[in-house]
This record gives structure tokens, sequence and C-alpha cells, in this order.
């Protein structure tokens, strides 16, 4: 069943009990009141008549002094004929016996009721003959050591039937209420709900696949507090599943870069190989295809090694320790100096002595690279610049080359896995597209800011910034 359905039927159940005991209270109250009244109404008649009667037999008794009871005929009929514009049956009981009945064939009162009431005092009943409702008051008083009865039966059969005709009126009235109610309830209840119902189109849309589809709902309400969360997590969501598409797009293209980038060595080093195995080769030429399997195992060497701390980087935990940058300056640089020497370039340091956090081996390997990089983008006989400075967020190395420059399609690619601006060149060098990638990683694994800025021509300028240093 539909939310809005079961908000509909809770409604019109609570409303109608809520109207339904009101309406049963005030109806009950209303004729209690009626009841009342004509029960009291009836005991003044009863008052009335009581003295009316008690007086003429006074008089009675007063005039004859003899047989008085041939006057309760009389009197009956005198004081009855006051009461009868009010459909009110007037009774007259004497030591027991009934001396007077306003109405012949009429149904005589229980003897229980006028028996039981004590002298002085008033009783009363209310009793059913056939369709008629009926309240019989009575009262009780001495005449001559005698008890003396004076009942009035009153009609109060329209008070009954007013009772039913408004219990009627009133379900009629609760039936259109409710009627009236649960049409304007729907039409509330499916405005209320149809938020939900395309929210839930909505996630139903999102499930089968499509993350670009949002909610569109901008209510203040808890509603539209809902959409916006279910917004902001399908947004997440959407963007982790193309980071994990656009992994499993760059793992595909690592893995079949890597085959490319293995599959040049291989074949050359296959070439040569067979060339000296199976034919006469000079001496001169022996060398040269030694030269070339050497050259390309070594690149294949430096390649895995590369893969191996890049791996390590990407799916280990690195342990943390203070590490001078002097010393971690004068590593990367004893290693990379014989190749800046063979192409007579300048490395000039100017780093500032402090502490930064991190693993001396794995930010080596990366300074190596970085080094290595502005070498090929050298020409020969220029500089390269080394500069390290504590900052007040931690410390700033800076990497300057004045060589050829990236240009801004390379800049956002330049750090991707086997990514080679000039393929030749760099293979040429001994590269295989790593090198930027492996150190943005070890980087980014130490928490430190990598950024890369360049101009065509002019040369490259590559910034690491970490956090939290401490000074020597």
């Amino acid at each position: 069943m539909k939310f809005r359905y079961k908000v509909l039927i809770s409604n019109i159940i609570l409303l109608s009990i809520a109207i339904g005991t009101v309406g049963y209270f005030m109806i009950n109250r209303s004729f209690q009141l009626s009841l009342d009244n004509q029960i009291k109404n009836a005991i003044e008649e009863n008052n009335i008549l009581q003295s009316m009667v008690e007086y003429n037999l006074l008089d009675e008794v007063n005039e004859r002094n003899s047989d008085y009871s041939t006057g309760f005929q009389e009197i009956g009929r005198e004081v009855s004929s006051t009461m009868s514009a009010n459909q009110t049956q007037v009774f007259i009981v004497f030591n027991g016996k009934t001396m007077y009945s306003s109405v012949s064939d009429a149904v005589p009162p229980s003897a229980t009721l006028w028996e039981n009431t004590a002298i002085g005092k008033k009783g009363y009943e209310i009793t059913t003959e056939g369709d008629d409702m009926y309240v019989t008051v009575t009262s009780a008083s001495t005449f001559l050591d005698k008890t003396l009865n004076i009942i009035n039966k009153r009609n109060i059969t329209d008070t009954y039937l007013l009772i039913s005709q408004q219990s009627n009126y009133f379900r009629i009235l609760l039936v259109i209420v409710l009627a009236l109610c649960s049409v304007t309830m729907y039409v509330i209840s499916r405005l209320l709900t149809k938020p939900l119902e395309h929210l839930n189109e909505v996630s139903s849309t999102f499930g089968q696949g499509n993350y670009n589809v949002r909610a569109n709902i901008f209510s203040r309400d808890e509603v539209g507090t809902l959409a916006n969360t279910y917004n902001e997590m399908a947004q997440a969501v959407s963007d982790h599943v193309d980071e994990l598409k656009d992994m499993v797009v760059r793992k595909d293209q690592f893995v079949a870069d890597f085959t490319h980038e293995i599959k040049t060595p291989m074949t050359s080093i296959i070439g040569y190989a067979d060339t000296l195995r199976s034919k006469e080769l000079s001496r001169e030429n022996q060398i040269m295809a030694a030269s070339y399997i050497f050259n390309e195992s070594k690149r294949l060497e430096s390649m895995s090694h590369k893969l191996f701390d890049f791996i390590h980087t990407k799916e280990n935990v690195i342990t943390f320790a203070p590490i001078s940058t002097l010393v971690l300056v004068e590593k990367a640089a004893t290693s990379v100096t014989p190749e800046y020497k063979k192409r007579n370039l300048n490395l000039i340091i100017n780093v500032e002595g402090s502490k930064i956090m991190g693993d001396i081996d794995l930010l080596t390997s990366a300074f190596i690279n970085l080094l290595d990089n502005a070498r090929k983008a050298s020409s020969e006989g220029s500089e390269v610049i080394l500069s390290g400075k504590a900052t007040d967020t931690g410390y700033l190395f800076k990497i300057q080359d004045f060589g050829t420059g990236i240009s801004e399609e390379h800049l956002s690619k330049i750090c991707d896995e086997f990514y080679m601006i000039d393929k030749s060149r760099s293979r040429r060098e001994g590269g295989a597209g790593l090198g930027l990638s492996l150190a943005s990683a070890i980087f980014s694994s130490h928490n430190a800011k990598f950024s890369i800025s360049s101009t065509v021509g002019e040369g490259t300028c590559m910034s690491i910034e970490f956090g939290g240093s401490h000074e020597e």
C-alpha cells in the first residue's frame, strides 16, 4: 500500500473516532439535559396537582362532613383539565385504591412506584408503552390518616424522537464531513508525498546505472533536506564510480603501456642476442650488439626498480622518520652527478638545513627522478637549480631547469604512468615514462604538495611542499 493511502486511511480513522466521540458526548449531553428538563417539569406538575387535590379535598370534607369518596372524581376532573394540553395523565390513589384516572383506558401506573414512595417524598420512573415513552411522578402524603398518592404521567416521546433525529442528522453530517475531508486529505497527502515519489523514481533510476540523475526538490522541509542529502550522496557515488572507471582504464592502459614498453627492449635484446649466437661478426659489430643488449637490459632494470618503488608506494604503509634535508639532497645529487657530467650540466644546490618526516629511500628515489627529468629536458652546458627553504607551514623544495619546457596540453598528463612527451628521446635517454608518476605517488604518500609550472622554450619549475619542518 502506498504511503499516501496509509496517511489517508489513518487520518480518516482518527477523524472518524474524534468526531464520533465528540458527537456522541454532545448528543448524549443534550438528551440528558432534555430528559432532566422533562422530569423537572413533571415534578413541578405533580407539585401543582398535589396542592390542588389536597386543597379541594379539605374543602370537600369541610362542606359535606360526610362521605368524601365521591368527591375524588370531581376533583380529579377539575385538576386534570388544566393538564390536558400537556398530554399529562392524572391518577389519584387513596389508601392503595385508584380513585380517579383522567384516561379511562390508560395503563395504570406501577403499584411498586407509589407503594415505595415515602410520605412527604416524591418518586418517578420512565416507562415504555408501545412506541411511546412516559415519565411518571408520584407524591405521597397523609389524608385522614390514610396514604394519598397524586400521580401524573407525562408523555416524553418527543424528547426521544428528538434525540433519534439528532443522531440520524449527525450520522449524515459525519458521512458528508468525512467524504469532504477524505478528498481534501487525499489531495494534500498526494502533494506531500509527490516529492517522495519523485525521490523514489530518481533512486530507482540511479540504481539502474544512470549516475547523473538528481532529485529536483527545493522545499525547505525534511523532504527537501533528504533530497539534498541524497543528491550529495549520489554525487559522491557518481564521483567514486567515475574514479573507479578511470582507475580501471588507467590500469588497462598501464598494462598496455607496460607491455609495449617492455616489448621494445626485449625485441632488441632477442634480436642482437640471436645475431651474436647465429652469425660470425667482427669485433666492432660484436661490441655494438653487446652494447645494445647491455643498454636495453639496464633500461629494463631501471624500469623494474621504478615499478617496484611505484607499487611499494601505492600498496604499503610508509614508516615516517625525521630526515635531514641536507642529507636527502646530497644522496639524490650524488646519484645523478655522473649523468650530469656527461651532459656538462651544472647542478646548483641552495638548500637550507631542516628536518622533514618521511622515508628517506623513497624520497631519494623521487628526487633522483625529478633531477633526471630536468637533465633530459636541459640542453648541454646549461644549469639546473635545486633549492630548499623552510616556510611558515613546512618546507619547500624547487627544481628549476632552463630547458625545452612543457606545453599546456602535456602538463596535465605529465604525471601519468608511461606518459612521454618525446618517446624517441625518452627511450634514447633510457626512460620509460615512470619517473614523474613515481615521484608524484611518493610525494602524495608523504602528504606533500607536488606541482609543476612550465613555459615552452624557457624551462620548468617543479615544487614540493612538505608540512611541519624543523630547523636543524
